[in-house]
């Protein structure tokens, strides 16, 4: 039989429970001032691929700034850049490091430079390193203006077409 429980221990439980509290307010605002995270990941290796396929699939990311996440598992969270390339060279190429924003969301556009993955173990880092976005971000009243002058130029083309044709 087990003994009643005293005053004694409903405070130290008190106590307890505000302790852990107060440590993990702490440890928020500590992560919360760091700024970002790296998120480890793994993509498929392209070395399953053959060469040819291979070569396919580097030129269609070169061509058009796109990689499917088919096949991407994420892995772990690092506190440091230093930590998470160190983890993803060990483990191969085709493992990667992103850096993310704590408690806030990078835009819609696509983001390169210090937030794209990172491949620090592949032979072909340096072709998805730092490129420039295939998108960027138009006011509205200049897109139009783009628009309306590419509509000028067409039907001035048309019209040399046609004034061309016997």
């Amino acid at each position: 039989m087990s003994a009643p429980a005293t005053v004694n221990d409903g405070r130290n439980m008190l106590a307890a429970v505000n302790e852990v509290t107060l440590l993990r307010d702490a440890l928020v605002r500590e992560i919360r001032a760091l700024g970002a995270l790296y998120v480890i990941g793994r993509r498929k290796p392209i070395t399953e691929l053959t060469p040819e396929q291979q070569e396919k699939v580097r030129e269609a990311y070169r061509e058009t700034l796109w990689a499917s996440d088919y096949g991407v598992d994420m892995m772990g969270i690092c506190t440091s850049r230093g930590l998470a390339e160190q983890f993803c060279k060990e483990r191969g190429p085709n493992w990667f490091y992103t850096r993310l924003p704590i408690d806030s969301v990078l835009g819609d556009e696509p983001v390169f430079g210090d937030w794209a993955h990172q491949f620090p173990g592949s032979d072909a880092t340096m072709l998805y390193e730092n490129m420039e976005s295939a998108t960027k971000a138009v006011l509205v009243s200049d897109w139009r203006m783009i628009n309306d002058e590419l509509e000028r130029l067409r039907r001035q083309v048309k019209s040399s077409q046609s004034a061309l044709d016997p």
